[in-house]
């Protein structure tokens, strides 16, 4: 399955909000009013936290968008150092896992070229921030291994796991050797997330309307399909017919692939290694003289 790079965490997180509500209106060092609606009991954002955080946006009382009903789930926002005046980095910094706060922000005194065009002078932007946890690969990676463990046992799917991660079940073994990195594969494959929702194939033509029913074809191992895909089928052999597992690491990971994929999601493929071809072998890397 080829990568999707359209989803831009900075564009998803400050197009968002939700109505303020509640008393209380503080300020941030620089001057942006908050309300905190709900105050948690994690750990303070700090810089270089990847924060998930639902994010929701109105200007006056009335609602532009929601996240949650947009994406799905929490989407990820990276804490950086502020870089003007009304930079809501600073006030996501002062928030902790678990809280929820409405940040106001007069829309006229945004620069012109930020400003909303369905604004006007007097109005007022409230974002709120509802900040879910903080991300960690580490605590993700055991996350994924406890929830696949469990898909397996569900679905009695004998599956090992090799050495990059996935959990393969070969269901019909193929003949010859397994394709070498650069080599053409062809595949067929159906794709779902562990719920049972499918969310694409190659042999299901409501999936793809418009599209023909043949295999895809990529070269293995150059990074042309997600990390999973490349670490699960180098090990086929031609005519193999195997289910993958992915942890959400090596597929889509954090962002996911909206709107199908959410983020952190385990990915399950049925696949048919239908074929490979040899392809060119990878160039000599040489040594740098000095080094």
């Amino acid at each position: 399955m080829k990568k999707n790079n359209q989803f831009l965490v900075a564009t998803a997180a400050l197009g968002f909000l939700l109505a303020s509500c509640g008393t209380g209106v503080k300020k941030t060092p620089g001057g942006i009013e908050y309300i905190v609606h709900k105050s948690g009991s994690g750990a303070q954002l700090k810089l270089g936290d990847t924060a998930l955080v639902n994010v929701t946006q109105r200007i006056n009382d009335s609602l532009l968008g929601d996240s949650r009903k947009m994406v799905g789930a929490a989407i990820p926002v990276l804490v950086a150092k502020p870089q003007n005046k009304y930079d809501l980095m600073e006030g996501i910094a002062l928030l902790h896992e678990g809280d929820s706060a409405t940040f106001i922000i007069p829309w006229d005194s945004l620069p012109a070229q930020e400003r909303p065009p369905f604004g006007k002078k007097g109005d007022k932007l409230k974002i709120t921030f509802a900040v879910e946890n903080k991300y960690s690969a580490g605590a993700q990676k055991e996350k994924d291994e406890k929830l696949i463990k469990e898909y397996l046992d569900k679905n009695k799917i004998n599956a090992t796991k090799n050495a990059e991660g996935v959990y393969v079940a070969v269901t019909q073994e193929g003949t010859g050797s397994t394709p070498n990195p650069g080599d053409t594969v062809y595949v067929h494959y159906t794709g779902k997330l562990t719920s049972g929702k499918v969310f694409d194939s190659s042999q299901d033509s409501t999936l793809r309307p418009g599209m023909p029913l043949e295999p895809i074809k990529f070269p293995i191992g150059r990074g042309f399909v997600i990390k999973g895909w490349d670490a699960g089928l180098s090990g086929l052999k031609k005519g193999s017919k195997a289910t993958l597992v992915i942890p959400s690491v090596l597929a889509y990971g954090l962002q996911g692939s909206p709107p199908v994929i959410p983020g952190n999601s385990i990915l399950v493929f049925d696949v048919q290694l239908v074929d490979i071809k040899a392809g060119a072998p990878a160039p000599a890397q040489f040594a740098t003289p000095g080094k």
